[in-house]
């Protein structure tokens, strides 16, 4: 260690290397070990000064350790790295545990009453979500856990409010800084959430009207909760900040604020790395080993963009995560603990390709933690079609995802929306409210007639999505769709050919209210390969239905040597539909080992083209022999109690001929210790006889470059570690 407590890194003669420390630095020293900078923006300075100066080769930027608070993001852009010529790379000094942190460490506290603290705030300050021992506080909200459901909506106005059941909401509840947090969808429709302000409330009639209106209807049964009312402040792990009085109230979970570092955010940015355009992109910068915490939310959310067509496309003053990418490429982002967003953890905007995001922990997320958004079908002027298609390339390995979705009831692990050429391996998610991984683009039925100057055909509209050729390989995911329904751990909406879901292990979620699945190849996704899969101790609660472990909808999928195992509330294993006018055929099921995982195969609806082949499949549940549900041209034995008839397994054999099946067997799988979850096959199973090929069981999830039992420490003890070592 040198004097000033960075690391003595060796200098080589093709590398210029800087040092900062936010305690003992100084802006005019030299930027050296002895003289090390004390902020960022004084070492970007001197980048760019070698920069103009022609230096080639490496500069490297190291960080000491301690707090680096920013009142506003960090911007970055083509004149901060000169691509191959000079890579940039800022990183933390060897040792050390450099925090960016996007918002002031309060101060001031009193007790109030009844166990709520309070601090006084400079005017103005606004905020709408807060950070304590490196954990979320949420809006004091009523209900303080869980939902109300809408009595009804008003017919013509569905888009604007809802009538509240009676008693309850308060009578005389103050209206300012009032918000709705709803899942709108006509009360059926449990897909995308929004927080949009209360404009008025009308307790004679319970109707409460919102300040805008929702992007879809609400109906009865909607899922609600209001917050952000000093009256809603009973429960620990919550604040209320009143503007006018510019005073904070919060309740903390344990102990009391002057034992811990409450946080509240300022910006929503930390790191912004933009080029001019996207013909001008910034390349070659390189961040890691650093500490990127607390940003701000939303007071008005909207789940997506309203015009025609822009489905699953989010409002520009939305496109933010603690670090945001745009015009540019060759972006690394690796080995960096990412936490306490109020939006996304990362996001790549429109044009970036090539962004290498590897060894990140992401945790404590308000949205998604990874979330690449390209152009929409119709976005841009450009002169061809593959000119629009700028979001790709990216490598999105072994990274460590967990608690997302804590402000937006949509907010996943990991979407591409419009990008594609990706690879997303070896990452861990859980604890997510909706996906574990979304592949999301445009069904063919919702675009447009003409794209970039292209009229859109069936023959050709894959031409136009850009969500194509991915693959998903390797990830462990368990723990989602926690808050949401009729979704997966993988899922896939509108998107390109070629995409493959392969190798993963998804395990140990459940299905809460009405249903969902495993692996979700919803409408309009054609041309995947789902393989080598396993889906094992998925699970269902209450009135939700784990309605099938794998569904196919599309045309030309290809689900071959999956291992289903342990499923027993799953009503089917292998499930298929045509609906809203996108086609459903020619699936193809082979060499699947399916064992206690409910029924065989769902048809939903039935089409002799549904299937292109099924066959040496490995059937087991106890001995019984598998039925057939939903809808077949064969005689029924009787209703399903989820959907459709059931139908025995003679009766499917007879279908077409005998054309499925033949080849599948009825019979223990032979696993080495099922019970202990080892799914390996013993030497006797008959899946060998079937074309089984293994599975490599190491190969899930994050690929150690330190011990296990280190990183699983750190990402369960999290925020909280490094606001320990920084107090």
């Amino acid at each position: 260690m040198g004097e000033t407590g960075v690391s003595e890194e060796r200098e080589t003669d093709c590398e210029l290397q800087l040092y900062i420390h936010p305690d003992i630095g100084n802006d005019s020293g030299s930027g050296s070990r002895e003289e090390p900078y004390r902020t960022i923006p004084a070492a970007q300075s001197a980048v760019r000064a070698a920069l103009a100066g022609g230096h080639t080769g490496q500069i490297t930027v190291f960080l000491g350790g301690g707090i680096y608070e920013l009142g506003e993001p960090l911007r970055f852009g083509c004149g901060d790295a000169a691509g191959t010529r000079c890579r940039v790379l800022y990183r933390n000094a060897e040792g050390e545990k450099p925090v960016l942190a996007g918002g002031a460490v309060l101060s001031g506290w009193e007790l109030w009453q009844d166990g709520i603290w309070r601090t006084t705030l400079p005017q103005g300050t606004r905020f709408q979500t807060l950070y304590a021992g490196g954990e979320r506080v949420a809006k004091a909200r009523l209900p303080a856990a869980g939902y109300y459901e809408s009595a009804a909506s008003v017919e013509g106005r569905e888009h604007d409010g809802i009538i509240a059941r009676k008693g309850d909401v308060p009578e005389q509840l103050d209206t300012a800084g009032l918000q709705m947090f709803v899942w709108p969808g006509e009360g059926e429709w449990n897909w995308a959430s929004e927080t949009i302000p209360v404009r008025r409330i009308d307790h004679s009639s319970g109707w409460i009207e919102l300040a805008r209106p929702t992007i879809w209807g609400i109906g009865a049964g909607s899922r609600f909760f209001l917050q952000g009312s000093l009256s809603f402040l009973r429960e620990p792990g919550q604040f209320h900040l009143d503007e006018a009085e510019a005073m904070l109230y919060y309740r903390p979970k344990r102990g009391t604020p002057l034992e811990e570092q409450v946080i509240a955010p300022s910006v929503l940015r930390l790191l912004e790395i933009q080029g001019e355009d996207d013909s001008r992109r910034v390349s070659g910068l390189a961040f890691q080993g650093l500490t990127l915490a607390c940003t701000d939310f939303y007071e008005d959310y909207k789940m997506m963009r309203n015009e025609p067509g822009m489905d699953n496309v989010e409002p520009d003053e939305q496109r933010n995560g603690v670090i945001y990418i745009r015009n540019a490429e060759e972006i690394e982002i690796s080995d960096c603990h990412i936490r306490e967003s109020g939006a996304c953890g990362i996001f790549l905007d429109r044009s970036a390709e090539r962004i290498v995001l590897d060894g990140n922990i992401i945790q404590t997320v308000g949205h998604t933690a990874i979330y690449a958004s390209g152009y929409a079908p119709g976005e841009g002027c450009f002169r061809e079609v593959e000119d629009a298609n700028q979001n790709k390339g990216h490598r999105i390995t072994n990274n460590r995802i967990s608690h997302g979705g804590e402000l937006v009831g949509h907010g996943s692990g990991i979407v591409l929306y419009q990008c594609g050429d990706c690879e997303v391996a070896h990452n861990r998610i859980s604890h997510m409210p909706r996906y574990g991984i979304s592949l999301k683009g445009q069904r063919h039925q919702q675009l447009p007639e003409s794209l970039w100057g292209v009229a859109v055909t069936r023959e050709n509209h894959h031409d136009f999505l850009f969500t194509r050729a991915n693959r998903i390989s390797y990830n462990d995911i368990s723990e989602v769709m926690t808050g949401s329904q009729d979704g997966g751990l993988i899922e896939s909406w509108g998107i390109g050919r070629r995409n493959v879901i392969h190798g993963n292990r998804l395990h140990h979620s459940g299905i809460h209210f009405s249903f969902g699945f495993g692996i979700y190849l919803d409408d309009a996704s054609d041309d995947v390969t789902v393989s080598h899969n396993v889906l094992d101790h998925l699970y269902s609660t209450g009135e939700g239905k784990l309605w099938m472990t794998i569904f196919s909808k599309g045309v030309g999928n290809v689900i071959r040597n999956n291992l289903m195992a342990d499923n027993p509330q799953a009503v089917n294993a292998i499930g298929s539909q045509e609906m809203v006018g996108e086609a459903n055929r020619d699936i193809t099921v082979e060499g699947n080992i399916i064992s206690n995982s409910g029924h065989l195969y769902c048809f939903v609806n039935w089409s002799p083209k549904r299937f292109r082949a099924a066959d040496r499949n490995l059937f087991w549940r106890g001995g019984v022999v598998p039925r057939i549900t939903g809808e077949l041209p064969a005689e029924s034995v009787g209703p399903n109690s989820v959907w459709g008839e059931e139908y025995t397994w003679e009766a499917w054999r007879a279908v077409l001929d005998g054309k499925y099946d033949a080849g599948t067997v009825l019979a223990d799988p032979a696993f080495v210790d099922g019970p202990a979850g080892d799914y390996r096959l013993l030497p006797s199973s008959p899946a060998y006889a079937l074309g089984w090929e293994d599975i490599d069981f190491s190969q899930f999830g994050p690929r150690d470059r330190a011990s296990e039992a280190g990183l699983a420490e750190r990402e369960e003890r999290g925020a909280a570690d490094a606001d320990a070592e920084e107090a």
